[in-house]
């Protein structure tokens, strides 16, 4: 049976409860500054997990690491290294499943999205934590990948975050 956005959001916010992690309902928060969300929770410090208008059918979670600027001067194409990094970060992201999105403020790389889906009709609890615990490893791996792509590389984007390093069934 087809579910509300209405119903998936008290059914996500029920699954995160379980977790006891920490979360804010940002609905009206992003409701104020756009229509293309119909509703979004903000879980620990980097994930977010939302509903978009414009898709009746998915629920979306997203990890956005964001990089200091030391670390975005790192980040350019340039860089052999970069070249190295993105290549690897593709390959992880392409197995797993997980789409990844880089993030620019200008010119420099800002950060980057870890993002996958759980489709409406298989919107269960287990789902919807195998898909949270399956973009926190891969935003896992991404920082691995990048601090031994980058020796400099001072990885402040949340990498000891409960979200990340918390499986949902600990």
């Amino acid at each position: 049976m087809t579910k509300t956005s209405i119903e998936m959001k008290k059914l996500i916010e029920e699954f995160i409860q379980i977790t006891n992690v920490k979360y804010e309902d940002q609905t009206e928060k992003i409701k104020e500054k756009s229509d293309l969300v119909d509703w979004q929770f903000h879980v620990g410090t980097n994930v977010v997990v939302s509903k978009n208008s414009n898709r009746e059918d998915r629920v979306h979670v997203n990890v956005n690491m964001r990089f200091p600027p030391e670390d975005s001067k790192l980040l350019v194409s340039k860089n052999p290294s970069f070249s190295k990094a993105i290549m690897e970060i593709s390959e992880i992201c392409t197995i797993c499943n997980i789409g990844h999105q880089w993030i620019k403020d200008g010119e420099l790389i800002a950060g980057l999205a870890i993002f996958s889906h759980i489709d409406e009709q298989n919107l269960d609890r287990i789902s919807f934590h195998n898909v949270w615990d399956n973009v926190a490893r891969v935003s896992g791996h991404v920082q691995k990948i990048l601090r031994s792509n980058f020796s400099n590389f001072s990885s402040k984007s949340n990498l000891s975050d409960e979200t990340i390093n918390k499986s949902m069934y600990r």
